[in-house]
């Protein structure tokens, strides 16, 4: 493999140059209480998703209960690059502890605004973006040795799992606890802080210059972008296009870009990027269809089709705690076309097995979910890898737009075939997503084996 301009020959996590073997134990000590952190995050945005039709219904704001979930998912794509880039540029210790306080602080105010529902909107919006679960993952890929790096990315994909999990198990019972008391979970985190003032590392390189103006019209890009995957207003997407347009002369003209030329010229950084837009472009979609088939299909509860994802999820934690020693048994690469089989095949029998009964369309939706919780480490460890230590953050901050933007055009793709009806009745309308979803596998897949073909077989050979 030809040597790519942007990788440091030097860094090698927490065994180069870049960190020293303080910060190493520091933030290998620090990961426990990171990673519960990331799962009090996560817990309300996952419960928020099954129960915000009954916040709005209970506060009598039904047509605006979808904000409750729309505008902190928009604020999460627009923050996560802004995030992810001041961790190359401020101490990860001071955002992660200011983030955890303001955590706190919005789920207490939050419950004790339950009767408003702007009150509840604004705090949800600020736990969203208080603890951005990807600043984690920037102090993985930034501190931690490449031999470790794979493992700790799948244990941080399991612990967001888990948050899945509980998440919802915690909405499933909104008929016998009031949901205010939801909102309140996060601000357990309160007792990590002391672990984390003590480890998490604090950023001793001299950083380079922030691209502060770049990393703010980044950010709101990306804002007006995935408003426009939400409310399909025009206006929207033209705003987005035009303040793109800005932000390439920007790019352009500014000494010390947010996004630097090596970044975009490193093959396997720029390839996984697209690889990763391909493989979570449906991600949000599962749960809405998994629901709709209970609900309108075979009449079940929320209750017992909440305890059936948890089930699904449960497994996905065991799958992500196992990620990172299959990537480094078998290699990156086969560890993502072996996720992209998995979603393929659960995609293509579940077109099929909406009329076989809701127990096979779970285990469909347990393959499906396996192979996008395998995808999630090697795409990551790919991506990070091919940038130096001082762009990592933004690396992880990138990558995580396309997280978020891909799923949000996946669902608007979604939520216009059930408005459109397209002219089938319910069941074969969703095998028709089915379809749709099985196809675009399909198209990861090709993408996958002309990346890998372009960037060369391997970022990290098995057994590395």
């Amino acid at each position: 493999m030809t040597e790519d301009p942007s990788v440091s020959p030097t860094f090698e996590g927490g065994e180069g140059k870049g960190v020293s073997p303080q910060q190493l134990r520091k933030a290998k000590r620090a990961l426990p209480a990171l990673f519960a952190l990331g799962i009090f995050g996560h817990i309300i945005f996952q419960s928020f998703n099954l129960v915000y039709q009954n916040v709005g219904e209970s506060l009598h704001m039904a047509p605006e209960a979808s904000l409750l979930v729309s505008l902190p998912g928009v604020a999460l794509a627009a923050i996560c690059l802004f995030y992810d880039t001041l961790c190359d540029y401020v101490s990860p210790r001071t955002i992660v502890c200011i983030g955890t306080l303001v955590l706190v602080a919005s789920s207490i105010a939050g419950f004790l605004g339950a009767s408003n529902f702007w009150v509840v909107l604004v705090c949800r919006i600020f736990q969203t973006i208080a603890v951005h679960a990807s600043v984690v993952l920037v102090i993985l890929v930034k501190y931690l040795p490449e031999k470790d790096r794979g493992i700790f990315i799948g244990l941080n994909n399991a612990a967001y799992f888990v948050s899945v999990v509980l998440g919802m198990l915690l909405g499933g019972q909104i008929d016998f606890i009031p949901w205010k008391y939801i909102l309140l979970v996060p601000a357990l985190a309160v007792f990590l802080l002391p672990i984390l003032l003590k480890n998490v590392p604090k950023l001793e390189s001299k950083p380079e210059p922030f691209d502060g103006l770049g990393a703010s019209l980044f950010t709101v890009c990306v804002a007006f972008l995935t408003i426009f995957f939400t409310y399909e207003k025009t206006w929207l997407l033209l705003v987005s296009c035009l303040l793109f347009a800005v932000f390439a002369v920007w790019m352009k003209k500014s000494k010390n870009p947010l996004l630097t030329k090596s970044m975009m010229k490193s093959r396997a950084f720029t390839g996984t990027l697209l690889i990763l837009f391909l493989t979570f472009f449906f991600q949000y979609a599962a749960i809405p269809i998994y629901k709709t088939i209970g609900k309108s299909v075979y009449h079940m509860h929320l209750e017992s089709i909440s305890w059936l994802l948890a089930l699904v999820y449960l497994i996905c934690v065991g799958v992500a705690c196992l990620s990172g020693a299959i990537c480094k048994k078998i290699g990156d690469w086969p560890s993502i076309l072996l996720s992209l089989f998995l979603m393929l095949l659960g995609f293509l029998l579940s077109a099929f097995a909406i009329k076989w009964g809701f127990a096979a369309v779970t285990v469909f939706m347990i393959v499906y979910e396996v192979g996008l919780t395998l995808a999630y480490t090697p795409i990551y460890d790919i991506a990070t890898s091919a940038l130096r230590e001082s762009q990592r953050g933004r690396g992880v901050g990138i990558a995580h737009v396309a997280m978020n933007v891909a799923p949000a055009l996946g669902i608007a793709v979604y939520s216009a075939i059930e408005k459109s009806h397209v002219g089938f009745e319910i069941v074969p309308r969703l095998s028709l997503v089915f379809w749709l979803m099985t196809a675009l596998s399909a198209l990861s897949i090709i993408c996958t084996l002309g990346v890998r073909k372009f960037v060369g077989h391997s970022v990290r050979t098995p057994n590395q």
